[in-house]
């Protein structure tokens, strides 16, 4: 489970947020704080995983707070700042944080921290051995041998060329998409539709579409809308633990 503290000073938000978070399988809400010095006060004898932190609070803002869980705190939480404004991301990440959301919440939003900690977690705890798989393809006469996990983002159909969306830009390969598929399952791809493979770790937005499906925007990738077909939706939402 992943053991999370929600602090804003507004109930109605602090509502918000939990009913979201208590909809996703494997979080538990272990407290939550009106100020932040109440969170300071649980993480002195308590543990948790993430800290979802208002900015805008009375007495301590949630910037000074994160400071201190920092400087003070043993093994301390990630930090998950929540606010209204986006004028506060720069001295955000310069402490640091996990991630920075934006209000008003969404359910699709807030999952994409919510995976971004399990793969996060799933790096930290994995005892397996890397296997140094490599995908290559043939790209101006020369071989390239790209890291799934980390420099592919998608894998996807287009009229009769197979694309795959790398961090180094696009490459047109000759493989079969389900040849491909077949070599990535095992590296954190999913099928989200006919067309598509997607790398779940680079997934940035999830946004409700049409019939309960989904369109995904990914990190290094010139394709920037990709569907969830109903096909492919149960998959999905396993995967996620939605």
């Amino acid at each position: 489970m992943i053991r999370t503290i929600i602090v804003d000073d507004e109930y109605p938000t602090r509502q918000e947020l939990a009913s979201i978070l208590a909809n996703i399988k494997d979080v538990e809400i272990v407290a939550e704080c009106s100020i932040g010095q109440e969170a300071l006060e649980y993480l002195e004898s308590n543990s948790a995983d993430m800290i979802f932190l208002d900015i805008e609070m009375p007495l301590i803002n949630g910037l000074e707070i994160a400071k201190i869980i920092r400087s003070t705190i043993p093994n301390p939480p990630q930090i998950v700042f929540s606010t209204g404004y986006g004028q506060f991301a720069v001295q955000a990440f310069d402490l640091q944080a996990f991630d920075y959301v934006l209000k008003p919440y969404t359910p699709e939003r807030i999952l994409v921290t919510i995976m971004r900690y399990r793969n996060l977690k799933k790096q930290m705890t994995s005892n397996k051995p890397k296997d140094n798989f490599k995908l290559p393809i043939w790209y101006n006469d020369k071989m390239i041998l790209l890291n799934p996990e980390t420099e592919i983002s998608l894998v996807r159909a287009e009229l009769q060329k197979i694309i795959i969306s790398t961090n180094k830009g696009d490459f047109e390969i000759n493989t079969p998409l389900k040849d491909i598929e077949q070599k990535l399952k095992n590296h954190g791809f999913l099928r989200t539709h006919k067309s598509y493979i997607v790398n779940i770790s680079k997934i940035r937005e999830i946004i409700p579409w049409f019939n309960d499906t989904f369109i995904l925007t990914l990190e290094n990738c010139s394709q920037k809308e990709i569907p969830v077909s109903r096909h492919y939706l149960p998959d999905f939402k396993k995967l996620l633990n939605l």
